[in-house]
Parts: C-alpha cells; structure tokens; sequence
C-alpha cells in the first residue's frame, strides 16, 4: 500500500482556541491522575538493569578510551523547519564552528557519541503520529545517506521526558525511546525515563525524570542510589540532566520549588550531605531545557556550570528578562556569584523580536475568531434582551447620545439583566486571571484588573463606535442585520487582538511578566540552538552551537522515503569554548 506524502509539521499556533482548551484539559488531567498512576514506578517494577547491560555499556563507551563527545539537543518535535535544521547539524560527523564576530578559532568539533534528549521531544501533546511525524521524521531524515554504521558505530539515543511527554502519561514515550531501535543514524538503549550513564576519566551523566514538575519518586531514588554505591567511585564528576531550569525559576517565579526539590537530590545523592552513599561526587555541569533559549550561569569560569539549551526546535523564549545574577540560589553562604556568561539571542534581539507582539492578530488570526465569536456571543445577548423588551435594535438607543449616555444605558442594561451582567464579567474575569501569577511582581492582579477593563471598555467602545456610522441604516432587512453584526464580531476582535498583543509586549517589556505567553504568541523557529561537549582527561570542553535563521526546507516523498532539499545554513559558536577543569571543581 503507497503511503501519502509527507507533509512538513508547522509550528504550533498556542493561541488557537482549541488548542489553549486541550492544553488547559491536558494538564489538568494528566496532573491529577498521574498522581494516582506514576508510571516511573512502573517501569521500576518492570525494567530491571542486569549487570550485563551495565558492563555492555561501560566496555562501549569507558574501556579503552580517553576521551568522548556528547551532543545535548531539547525541546525537539516542533516545526520541521526548525527540528530539522538542528537535527541535520547534529548529525554531520564533524561541524566547524566559530563566534559570530569571528574573534574566537574556527573549531572542529566531531558528532556526539551520545545524544542527550532532555525533555518535550514533541509539541503540543505526545500522540504517536506526532512523535513520528515531528520528531522521528526529521530526525530520520537528517543522517547522511551514504553513511554506513554498524551497529557499534551508531551514536546513542538516550531521553528524559518533560511535561509535554507526560500528557499521556508517558506511554508513546516508552514506545520510542524504552524498546531499543533505531531512529535514523542513533540507536535507544535505555529502559527506562531516567538513567545514569558512565563516561570515560570517572565522568558520568545522570538524568532525572521529574513528571509534571513534581517530586523524584523513590523508585528512582533508589536507582540512583545504588548506582552511588555499586558502580561509582569516590571523587566522580557528574554531569545532571533535568527537565526544567530550576535556578532561573527560583529568581524569575513566585513561590517556586522545582530549585528546593533539585538541591535536595544533590545535596543527598551527589554532595552526600546526609552520610546516605558514602561516598561524595563532583558537580561538574547542571543542563537542561524547557526554556527555549541558551543561557548560561557559573560563579567560577571553569568551574560548576548552569546551562539551558533549549533551542531543539519548538518557539523561541526570548531572553531580555533572565536575570544577570542568581541570587536566590546562591545564598549569604556564596563567596562570589552565580553571574550570567552568555544569552543567545542577545538582549537587543530579544527586545526587537518582542516588539512582533504588536502584531498579534496577524501572528494569531485564529484569536481573531475566537474573539470575534465573543463578540457576537454578546451582541446576539443585548439584542435579544432588547427584542423581548420591545421588539427594536438595541444599538438604535445609542445612534444620538453621549458617550456618558451610553455607559449610563448599559448600566441599566446590567441592571435589568442578569445573564447580560454574568456574560460581560465572565469576560472580564477571564481576561483579568490571564495574568501571569507566578512572576516576582508586586501588583500583578492589578496589571491584570488594567488589561481586562481595556478589553471590556473596547467591547463597550465598538458598539458605541458602531452606533454612530452609517451602517446602522442597513437594519432591517436579513443581510443588513448580517453586515452589522459580522463587522462587530471582525472589527471588534481585531482590536481586542491588538489589544492583547500590546498587553503582551508591554507588561514583558516593562514588568518582566508573561515570559511563555508573549514568546509563544511570535512563534519564532529562529535562533535554534545545541550543546556539544568533549570529555577529556583534564575535564570538560563544551561548544554551544547557534542557528540564527532556519532554513526554509522543501520536502518530498513519503515518511519513510523522504527528500529534504534546501541551501545550506550558517551554524555559529554562540560563545567561545567552555573549559570545566576537574582541578576547578568542589
């Protein structure tokens, strides 16, 4: 049977109306049962690791050798543009690199042995046709064709989840990266969500799967503990792998524990703090995603490392709030500060794409109807309220008044009727708890009060405005009635659009709020990004690699067959080479 071609995956439009309803049921679901139904317990009972398996791994990638590359990609299964690019990159047997401003050596860095996925491998929800068709797909498509690999030769897969894996309650998750096969040049190994992986010079990843922002169950607690205590030695260094940027969270939110529950694992499992192990590890790089972006924060410059590669494919976070130094992880106890070394994109990029907020209604038409049906939802209400009273055009009140006569009439109007009361304050409140509730703002529900009065008083407005043009001659007839109330719905949800956009822009702008909200309304695929590192035996070399633009590419064939035709793209060293020293490390 012929399959269909195969169509390139768009980037995911978040304030489509149905989709900010599913996500909204996704995550409210998903976080109550997976409460009751953790599937990490699961995959404890059922995936036992044999001493076999241990010692496969640690003969492939510790005996006989000095050194090892890793490749670090998150955020992935978005756009094909944007997945594809990274993946295509990450796949080449060696990408020469160099800073934009061309002060730093071209680098020839070689592809990672290992790739490390660290959490959301798919947007918006874990469906297997969307694993397939946005993430294995163009990761399949991404190898050189003429590269042969054995089976010995093919570079690890290794992932963690993220919330957006967890939706279904990880099940197409298992399926892709629990059973060991091959996507495209990489092979799956793992059995399980979490893993710790032994590397060459007493180097080791661990990789922590924490659900839905919640606690590591003791299943996995367990996990690492034994492998503490069996299979490492006194003085290791370790590489974490997590799924969010907890020590940016803990400065950027409110009441935020994701930090809280982070130190606690190191300071029990690696720090051994508690005398649990008995034996006492390094630190050496904390790494993650979730923010899409590249940041990185260290307090000595080859020492401890806090980096955020979350450029894998999915919308650009953009980057002017991160904080220049984090205070709130380091304490009073801190000899010197956790600073900010490097951003990409930079602040003046980041400032210049936030202004695309403007634009809003033309990033997100879809808005545009959900607000436009609002707005005739309440026409329809008025005008029916109206027709019952005594049968005329409820907008005929308004042709010759004031415009304090006007708010004076709909005051009455609020008066007199309930449900038309009801209806107008459930769209103030809503657009009021639009919010964002978790940033370190004082005020912010006043922010929010400010927001939903200009977005009741613009509905008010419209009418008023409608009211006193011409077209209210055209009521009457069936298509005249037509006409008012579909230039209503378009007129007015355009502007309640504009208005959006400018409250996007404006309270990031100013107030540093609405950091997930006002990056995915632009819906940028540009300025992708990817960690490479080399393990040597003085430590740790790490080349953060950037995408500024995202190749336009043209597909044809089918899944499986598929051809990918597009000019090559510039890749840049989005800072000069990182250089952990062992010597460095506490």
């Amino acid at each position: 049977m012929n399959e269909n071609p195969y169509k390139k995956a768009r980037m995911t439009n978040w304030f489509q109306p149905s989709m900010l309803l599913n996500v909204a049921l996704k995550s409210l679901i998903s976080g109550t049962f997976g409460n009751y139904a953790d599937r990490r317990e699961l995959q404890a009972a059922l995936s036992k690791d044999s001493d076999e398996d241990s010692c496969k791994l640690r003969k492939r990638l510790v005996t006989d050798r000095q050194e090892i590359w890793i490749d670090f990609i998150c955020d992935t299964g978005d756009g094909f543009d944007s997945t594809y690019s990274v993946a295509k990159k990450a796949a080449q047997r060696q990408l020469v690199v160099q800073t934009e401003d061309r002060k730093s050596e071209r680098v020839t860095t070689t592809r990672g042995d290992i790739l490390i996925l660290g959490g959301d491998e798919v947007y918006p929800f874990p469906t297997l046709d969307n694993y397939t068709t946005k993430f294995k797909v163009p990761f399949e498509a991404a190898g050189d064709k003429n590269e042969v690999l054995s089976e010995l030769n093919r570079p690890l897969l290794f992932a963690i989840p993220g919330n957006h894996d967890w939706y279904d309650g990880l099940g197409n998750f298992m399926k892709l990266f629990c059973q060991q096969r091959s996507i495209g040049i990489w092979r799956t190994v793992q059995k399980r969500s979490y893993f710790a992986i032994p590397l060459p010079n007493n180097y080791w990843i661990w990789a922590t799967d924490i659900q839905l922002n919640s606690n590591i169950d003791q299943p996995q607690l367990d996990y690492f503990t034994r492998m503490a205590r069996e299979e490492m030695q006194d003085g290791d260094k370790i590489i974490l792998v997590t799924a969010e940027p907890a020590w940016v969270y803990k400065e950027i939110r409110k009441n935020d524990q994701s930090f809280d529950r982070l130190d606690f694992f190191i300071s029990r499992h690696i720090r051994d703090e508690h005398q649990l192990i008995g034996k006492k590890f390094k630190l050496a790089i904390n790494i993650t995603g979730d923010l899409h972006h590249y940041s990185r924060y260290s307090q000595k410059e080859n020492g401890h490392q806090y980096i955020t590669s979350g450029g894998g494919g999915a919308f650009l976070h953009l980057t002017h709030n991160l904080p220049p130094v984090l205070d709130a992880i380091a304490g009073d106890r801190a000899q010197e500060k956790i600073t900010r070394k490097a951003i990409f994109p930079s602040v003046s990029d980041s400032k210049r794409l936030l202004l695309g907020n403007l634009l809003f209604p033309f990033k997100n038409p879809a808005f545009i109807s959900l607000a436009c049906l609002v707005y005739v939802y309440l026409f329809w209400l008025l005008q029916s309220h109206q027709a019952i009273m005594n049968g005329t055009f409820f907008l005929s009140r308004f042709t010759d008044i004031s415009l304090v006569g006007f708010f004076e009439t709909i005051g009455i109007y609020f008066l007199g009727a309930p449900s038309i009361a009801l209806s107008i304050g459930a769209l103030f409140g809503g657009f009021w708890l639009f919010v964002d509730r978790v940033a370190k703002k004082a005020g912010n529900f006043i922010i929010g009060f400010v927001h939903a009065s200009g977005q009741t008083i613009m509905l008010f407005a419209t009418m008023f405005w409608l009211a006193q043009t011409e077209l209210m001659s055209f009521w009457g007839s069936w298509w005249g009635n037509a006409m008012i109330v579909l230039i209503f719905g378009l007129v007015g949800g355009t502007l309640s659009s504009f208005l959006m956009g400018a409250y996007l822009y404006l309270s990031n702008r100013l107030l540093a709020m609405h950091e997930d909200e006002s990056s995915s309304a632009l819906a940028n695929p540009n300025f992708k990004n990817f960690t490479r590192m080399r393990i040597h035996d003085q430590g740790i070399d790490i080349y953060p690699v950037g995408i500024k633009k995202v190749q336009n590419w043209t597909v044809s064939g089918t899944q499986k067959q598929l051809r990918v035709d597009g000019d090559d793209f510039e890749t840049i060293l989005i800072e000069p080479p990182i250089h952990v020293l062992d010597a460095e490390l506490d």
